[in-house]
């Protein structure tokens, strides 16, 4: 369900590149010492996201260094140094990502229940890590939020916002997971916003894919197996963009002691995770490209 936050990094300046990709590296190399070397292959860059924005609200101090990998064996780059907030991030990646895989495991088929089997023994590893670390309780809070998005789909219900609701409590834990007063409040607000949002676009991205291979999905529920209309696309739009204002409104809040960690979050709000949804919008359901190439093939016969 992850892959969906991230920058668009053309707008980004060249120092705020540095430290967008800098956090990228650096939360790779906590995993590694945290939760295992494999565990590193399940980084995305929404967890980037969490960690610039636990930073802030925590006022962690951050440092960089130039370091190479195996992923780049030639020449050094630009990687933060290890601090709290990212061996927070991966160990709650690392329960995350335990979680989704057994949900997977539950209710997918073919090569996705197969994917996850394959990945259940890394996930497993690195979940046991974070659980000696101290996370248990996170850990409790989301498996009981995926149990609840869990009952939300099985209710099929003809609602997005019920399912995705659930996400965001997921979300909402994770982000302000052991912050207290004023930051907490930010926290659990921007993460709920966020999670929604992503629920929304993972379900609008694989509207097509679970129309084709008759899975759940909350869209089907609502407007069928093809894309609706120009009005009620808008709409998906508009439910879209009111949890990106109440993510950038909670942003607001945040005491930045860094101008350009700030400028990356608002970037990814403003601009990066609107493109996603830009992008996810154009693409064709398979009906539509069935249709019209039957479309095509009579045109031809005729």
């Amino acid at each position: 369900m992850f892959g969906y936050v991230r920058a668009q990094s053309p707008e980004l300046k060249v120092r705020e590149q540095e430290m967008y990709r800098g956090t990228y590296c650096g939360l790779c190399r906590a995993m590694g010492k945290c939760t295992g070397q494999c565990s590193r292959m399940t980084l995305s860059y929404d967890f980037v996201f969490l960690a610039l924005v636990r930073m802030q609200l925590t006022g962690e101090s951050f440092s960089f260094e130039q370091k190479r990998c195996l992923a780049h064996p030639l020449k050094k780059r630009n990687s933060m140094k290890r601090n709290a907030t990212l061996n927070y991030c991966a160990h709650a990646a690392a329960l995350l990502n335990y979680h989704k895989v057994s949900d997977d495991l539950a209710d997918e088929k073919g090569f996705k229940k197969f994917r996850a089997c394959l990945a259940s023994p890394m996930v497993t590893r690195a979940r046991k890590k974070a659980l000696r670390a101290g996370y248990a309780d996170l850990d409790q809070r989301i498996a009981e939020g995926l149990a609840a998005l869990s009952h939300a789909e099985q209710s099929r219900l003809p609602s997005v916002d019920v399912p995705a609701e659930a996400f965001g409590e997921i979300l909402a834990h994770i982000v302000s997971f052991g912050l207290e007063g004023k930051e907490a409040r930010i926290a659990r607000s921007l993460g709920m916003a966020v999670g929604k949002w992503i629920y929304i676009a993972d379900a609008l991205d694989d509207w097509g894919e679970d129309a084709e291979k008759d899975r759940y999905n909350s869209f089907r529920l609502l407007y069928g197996d093809t894309l609706p209309s120009p009005d009620a696309l808008l709409g998906i739009r508009d439910a879209l963009k009111n949890e990106l204002m109440t993510a950038s409104d909670a942003v607001d809040l945040v005491d930045f002691e860094s101008l350009d960690m700030k400028n990356i979050i608002l970037n990814i709000l403003y601009l990066g995770m609107p493109a996603v949804i830009e992008g996810i919008l154009q693409k064709r359901t398979p009906q539509e490209e069935n249709s019209q190439r039957t479309e095509r093939i009579e045109k031809t016969n005729d």
